[in-house]
């Protein structure tokens, strides 16, 4: 790497695009890591901690696999596997929708509602111990990178 993308003041016209493709895929590494193991605690991989919050998210009326699929941008088999998992876990419940005994929705469990709380507060803490507070990224620079990524995703024809 150039000595202009090693300094706090890095010019991006400097930067070619396989630096820049390999400091995203580093920085990706790192966080997946920091939660991964993080989540390990709790018998979770990060696509099922991803799936719980988007099955809470949907709150009481559930969500659909092929809903879960598209937001999780899996496979639908995949999904279903996960969906299977955790349900044996007692994370989630699979029930039929309302409407049409074919398509099942999935939703939280009930009792698993405050160990999601638990996970999600304490999962923050340690990514700010060991990612935010230790490399100085601040709460404004956290902010503008998860909203550039929301852009990016959002305007993007290969989601």
């Amino acid at each position: 790497m150039s000595a202009s993308t090693n300094s706090s003041n890095i010019n991006i016209a400097q930067i070619a695009t396989y630096q820049s493709g390999i400091i995203q895929a580093s920085a990706h590494r790192i966080i997946n890591r920091i939660v991964s193991d993080y989540l390990l605690r709790h018998g979770l991989t990060a696509m099922q901690w991803f799936a719980i919050g988007t099955i809470h998210d949907a709150g009481e009326q559930g969500v659909r696999l092929s809903d879960l699929n598209r937001k999780l941008s899996t496979t639908l088999p995949y999904v279903t596997n996960m969906v299977t998992l955790l349900e044996s876990k007692g994370a989630i419940l699979k029930v039929a929708h309302g409407g049409d005994s074919r398509i099942k929705l999935v939703k939280i469990n009930p009792s698993y509602i405050s160990t999601v709380k638990q996970i999600e507060s304490e999962l923050r803490d340690h990514m700010r111990t060991n990612l935010y507070t230790g490399d100085g990224v601040t709460r404004e620079e956290l902010s503008s990178y998860i909203a550039v990524l929301y852009k990016i995703v959002r305007n993007s024809d290969y989601v």
